[in-house]
């Protein structure tokens, strides 16, 4: 073979490798592209959620001792396990309780409630604990929260708009909002998921003073607020459950705050007395509701009479709103397992 055939020859080898080369680093691209990946979304909080069901939960007229046998009656009355069990709880209360710890070990999801409120019942000052006056007692509760073997929720000083003066300031309550999340990031408190839970008033003035509120992206895992169908309890004119829950939902997209997942941390609708199967009616035209408002990704009904709430809220007021309730809980946005916890 002459020296110029030689050379031919290499030069065919070479061509057919690099080829070779390229059809190999094309396929891997394609595998690359076509290989799912997490959502941008998905990556930037801890508190994404998949679009494969509604939570279920509930806030119950139980005491400390009483609170997981009340679940497991409700779980069999309804047919639906609760995702969500939502609690109260004062700033120097003992919490989670030993039955709240028996629910999570049971493998409900705690919401606890922890109002800034002292001893004596008197509002506490949200810049007091921007200031670092109360860490000791955050401390305390970063204790007791780690060793929740579960994820928790945690909505510090809920509706807001309550006692909104005595407390301090719009930019007061963000603060301490975010000095909670950060001392007890500190302390090293990984399962708790941040709640900035509001009573959801669509009012002007309110409006301004929820964007000041806001503590910023990275101090909230889920934004939540508490409509209700007042009705006759204070004389309102009587509205759906579209009607109560709407207006915050579309005041939170228009302002940006629609890539956090939203939910209803109480809710509920009292009795019309002319009118015996309203109620009933109300609970069951909720899936219908849900259609159009795809970003509320759990639903934890107020189920507590009066006193101590201001208005009877119970599920089990008539006969037809505890079947309608049931029915609620075994509705198509509910029947799927929700996705509330991180992947």
């Amino acid at each position: 073979m002459t020296s110029h055939a030689r050379a031919a020859r290499r030069t065919r080898a070479l061509l057919l490798a690099i080829g070779s080369l390229v059809v190999l680093l094309v396929a891997a691209a394609a595998v690359l592209v076509a290989w799912p990946r997490r959502s941008a979304r998905g990556s930037d909080t801890a508190a994404a959620v998949a679009p494969c069901g509604v939570g279920w939960g509930a806030a119950l007229h139980a005491t400390n001792s009483s609170l997981a046998g009340a679940v497991r009656v409700r779980d069999a009355a309804t047919g639906r396990r609760q995702d969500i069990v939502h609690t109260y709880h004062r700033w120097y209360d003992t919490f989670p309780t030993a039955s709240e710890l028996a629910v999570a070990g049971a493998g409900h999801m705690l919401l606890l409630n922890w109002e800034p409120v002292d001893r004596s019942g008197q509002p506490m000052s949200w810049a007091g604990i921007a200031a670092g006056r109360r860490d000791t007692q955050i401390d305390i509760e970063a204790r007791r929260l780690k060793a929740v073997p579960s994820i928790v929720f945690m909505s510090f000083s809920h509706e807001p708009e309550k006692d909104y003066r005595r407390h301090g300031t719009a930019w007061d309550f963000a603060a301490a909002f975010r000095h909670v999340h950060e001392r007890m990031r500190a302390d090293g408190v990984t399962n708790v998921r941040w709640v900035w839970d509001m009573m959801g008033l669509d009012d002007p003035t309110w409006h301004s003073r929820y964007l000041a509120m806001w503590p910023g992206d990275a101090f909230v895992d889920w934004v939540a607020w508490d409509p209700y169908n007042w009705a006759g309890c204070t004389g309102r004119p009587w509205r759906s459950f579209a009607q109560t829950a709407r207006p915050f939902y579309d005041w939170l997209e228009a302002h940006g705050l629609g890539h956090k997942p939203f939910m209803l941390a109480e809710y509920g609708s009292v009795e019309d007395p002319s009118s015996p199967n309203a109620k009933a009616a109300w609970l069951s035209g909720i899936p219908a509701a849900l259609k159009a408002l795809p970003n509320l990704r759990a639903l934890v009904y107020f189920d507590l009479p009066a006193p101590p709430a201001n208005c009877d809220w119970l599920i089990n007021t008539s006969s037809g709103s505890e079947h309608a309730y049931s029915a609620l809980a075994r509705s198509s946005p509910f029947a799927a397992t929700a996705k509330l916890q991180p992947e």
